[in-house]
Order: structure tokens, then sequence, then C-alpha cells
């Protein structure tokens, strides 16, 4: 059984930041819930210093300038949103709240940003767009081996009002995340509860759910972490079967970004996974700089992820040049803590302390925010404004 425990207290609870959230979360959340959101791969490493790159980053804000009136507003692929923090696609929400996904895309869509579906949900697709038709959503997909499979996921989404396709490609196999999957973990997995729904669009995986749980997660894994063949020309095979813009999620390299450009993507995702994947990769935010020179001259996107947890840290990435901020594990918080007024309140929060840099740092708009704005730890000492 999968158990989620939301609080009946939780239209009382009151957050003053994100560590709030995550504090309160820790109560509800079941032991398996709680270690398969937090836990990161082998010794945790690239987790930990996620959480300490915005550390080494400086403000140097701007005065005498006119902030009476501070506009958060920003666009993503020309879409407009309220703030440019969005949702991450992040697996079985199911853990946080018994509506999962449908939960989330309630307080994403209340609080005017987007929100990127994560294919490994319990919530079919088209619930999303069709319970929240004024929402922002786009679908995340794998690399699979089966380009029937990947055709079938992916041929509806446009109809059904999605508006892009995040690529992940820094998973072609699973890491070893020592943490995450107790004997307890897998039996809920295995669940009829907790059944990869997006994944049944061919006989081969239909008649795989079919001999059970175990068979069913089995077939996934092969389709989605076995190693499938892959190339720059399924960036092009992505956009083809869509027929929707591709975000190439997993991007650490600039040459990894500028390539991606070239094939065909309309933007890049910086991001180490959450710290989930490959251990002792660099933080996101200490090559978004590499990526942004990368790029410069196309008409690319670029977003990032991985332990934002602050409006300064959100400010820091768009001084730097990323076009938006994308939050994972803050939104399951509050999806635990408070459902979807807790995914809401998570995005607020960083909206207003967002709102609050701005204004400390003379930007009266978000366009106004550039790089003349950070300045890195070792070097602000000696910055001259």
């Amino acid at each position: 059984m999968v158990t989620c425990k939301v609080s009946k207290m939780a239209s009382k609870f009151q957050a003053v930041s994100l560590k709030d959230y995550e504090a309160e979360a820790r109560k509800y959340l079941s032991a398996d819930g709680l270690m398969f959101y937090a836990s990161g791969s082998d010794g945790e490493e690239t987790l930990r210093d996620n959480l300490e790159a915005a550390r080494r980053y400086r403000l140097r804000p701007r005065v005498l300038i006119n902030v009476s009136s501070v506009d958060t507003s920003s666009t993503i692929l020309g879409h407009p949103i309220n703030f440019p923090v969005c949702v991450s696609p992040s697996a079985w929400h199911r853990f946080a709240h018994i509506d999962a996904e449908l939960t989330t895309a309630k307080g994403a869509s209340e609080a005017g940003v987007a929100m990127a579906m994560s294919s490994v949900s319990s919530t079919p697709s088209i619930h999303l767009t069709s319970s929240y038709p004024n929402g922002l959503f786009f679908m995340q997909a794998y690399l699979l081996n089966s380009n029937e499979l990947q055709k079938a996921m992916l041929r509806d989404l446009k109809e059904n009002g999605f508006k892009a396709v995040v690529l992940s490609v820094d998973n072609v196999v699973t890491s070893n995340r020592r943490k995450q999957f107790s004997p307890s973990m897998m039996e809920k997995l295995h669940s009829k509860k907790m059944r990869l729904i997006n994944y049944l669009q061919t006989e081969e995986m239909r008649q795989a759910e079919a001999r059970g749980g175990q068979s069913y997660l089995q077939a996934f894994n092969h389709q989605a972490h076995g190693a499938p063949p892959a190339s720059l020309a399924y960036i092009q095979f992505v956009k083809e079967a869509s027929d929707l813009p591709v975000i190439v999620k997993g991007i650490l390299t600039g040459k990894a970004a500028r390539l991606a450009v070239e094939n065909g993507a309309d933007a890049v995702w910086i991001s180490n996974h959450g710290g989930r994947q490959l251990d002792f990769t660099p933080s996101t935010l200490d090559v978004l700089s590499e990526v942004v020179n990368a790029v410069q001259g196309s008409n690319a996107e670029i977003y990032i992820d991985s332990a934002f947890r602050t409006g300064t840290d959100v400010f820091k990435a768009l001084a730097m040049g990323a076009n938006a901020v994308f939050i994972g594990r803050p939104v399951l918080w509050g999806l635990a803590v408070s459902g979807s007024n807790g995914v809401r309140d998570v995005l607020e929060i960083l909206r207003d302390e967002l709102k609050l840099c701005m204004t400390l740092c003379g930007c009266p708009n978000v366009k106004a925010i550039s790089k003349k704005h950070v300045i890195s730890e070792n070097s602000y000492l000696a910055a001259k404004l």
C-alpha cells in the first residue's frame, strides 16, 4: 500500500521559507517516500555541492534606480509566466499526495508558471491538460529503446495541450542510488497504484503489465534505462514525432549545449538530475556561464535546476544567463504538507524572495537582471562598482 500522510492541519501551516516546508514534509512523508525524494547517487557528493553552489557567488546591487514598481513576469518558449520559476519533472508524486501530479498541476497553474510532467507518473498525461486547460505544461520523455513506444507516447501531446517535450538525456542507465530501493520501496513500486500509466502505449508494455508489477517495472527499465542507442539525431526524431519544441535536459558542458542546439534543440536545460545520476559532476550553477557562452548567438533558451532554495539563488541564475529556474524537491515538500496550496505557496515564496532581491539590486523587471549583478566569491573583493 502507498501511504501519503497529508496533515489535516496543513491549511494552518505557515511557512517563511522553503526550509520550513522541507522540515514539515519530513513529518508527513512515509520513510520510503522521503528516501526516494531526498536521496542522491553514490556518496551524494553532487547532491551536497548543489546546495553549496549559490554561496560561491555574491550580488552586486545597483542603487539610485527607480524600483517603486517591480515586475517578475517573464516568458518561456514564448508563453507568459508570472515569474521565471517553474516545476521540474519528478517521479511518483503519489508518495506525497493521493492525487499526485494532478494536485501539483493545480498549484503550478494557480501560481501561473510552467510544469514539466514526468513520464514516470501514476497520472495519465491527458488528465493534467484536461483538468487545467489554462495551465502551461511540458512533457518529459526518456530516450527509449523502442521507437514505436516513443512515437506512441509523443503522438498526441500537442493535440492534448502540451507545449513542449523535455528530453532527458543524462540517464541512459540508472545510477547507483544506495539509499533508495529498499525491499518495502520495491513492493510499493510494483503495486497497481504506482504503475507507470503513460507507458501503456504498446502491446508489449500492456502484456508486461498483465504479468504483474515487477514484470512491468523491468520492462520500463529496459526501455528507459537499458542504455538505448542514443545520438544527436534523436532530438530531431522527437521533434518530428511530437511536432513540439524540444528542450534537452541533462546538459553539463558548453559543447553538449552547442551540439544540442545545432541539432534542433529549442532550449537546453542544465541539470545534474538533482545529484541523482553521475556523482561528482559539477553543480549546475558552476557550469551556467560556460553553457551561456557556448550557445550565444542562437535563439535557444537556457534553463537550470538542482538545489535552488531561495529567490536570491534564482536571481543569481538569471543574472548569469538562465531564462528560467526549475525546482523539484521543494515542490514535493509543499505537495506533502498542503497539497496544491503547498505547491503554490512554495512557488510564491520564491517569487516574493526574487522580487525583494530584484528591488534591492535595482532591477525593475526581469530583463534588467544581468551579469553585472553577480560575481564569483573568489573575485568579489576586488570588484569595482
